[in-house]
């Protein structure tokens, strides 16, 4: 979780474009059961990932004796728990309904497809911003813990690696956001079905 540039979700945005308007029901839902499988892994692994991190956190927090300290560990633990909490709620996978036909498959498809290209579209909201009060605090208990022996140069290159590393997540994902959105754009859309009904009763 804390080591944004190992993103686990990349995986996700290996989808492409669906070529064609004319796909049975059964190829419809062996893409979108590909999806629904990809999508699972990045949850599980994003779990294990912040379970990873939050036991570090707590023992530091447990340890600490200084009060600025266990605030900066108690945020990070929040703002994991928050990450994972949003991601299992808007990002958990949904399985292809077993008896729809084509259309609705179709409809079904995009829906997912929209829906975690706007949870990877917001990623600054729910996985990035939930960390940054943890290390503002973290700043503040290093500034304050021992003020005159704080190196003011390694900590600004600290602070402006943290800032591109947040970017350059934030870039990544808005780049698999746009992948998503090329993938939805392949789907038929319900005119260009309803077109094709009406041509095949001519």
């Amino acid at each position: 979780m804390n080591e944004p540039l190992n993103n686990p979700m990349q995986e996700l945005w290996q989808t492409q474009p669906l070529e064609g308007t004319k796909m049975s029901a059964d190829a419809i839902r062996l893409r979108a059961g590909k999806f629904e499988r990809r999508i699972a892994r990045r949850n599980l692994r994003e779990t294990i990932a912040g379970v990873v991190v939050i036991a570090p956190f707590s023992y530091f927090f447990v340890m600490s004796d200084a009060i600025l300290e266990r605030i900066t560990w108690a945020l990070f633990i929040a703002g994991v728990i928050w990450v994972l909490a949003v991601l299992h709620l808007k990002g958990a996978p949904k399985a292809v309904p077993g008896n729809a036909g084509s259309a609705t498959c179709v409809d079904f498809f995009r829906s997912e497809l929209e829906r975690q290209r706007d949870l990877v579209k917001n990623v600054w909201s729910w996985y990035l911003a939930p960390l940054v009060p943890g290390y503002i605090a973290l700043n503040a208990a290093w500034v304050f813990a021992s003020p005159r022996v704080v190196s003011w140069t390694r900590l600004t290159l600290l602070d402006a690696f943290f800032v591109a590393v947040f970017v350059g997540v934030w870039k990544m994902n808005q780049r698999a956001a746009q992948r998503l959105q090329k993938s939805i754009d392949g789907l038929p859309s319900a005119e260009t079905r309803l077109a094709e009904k009406n041509n095949s009763k001519l």
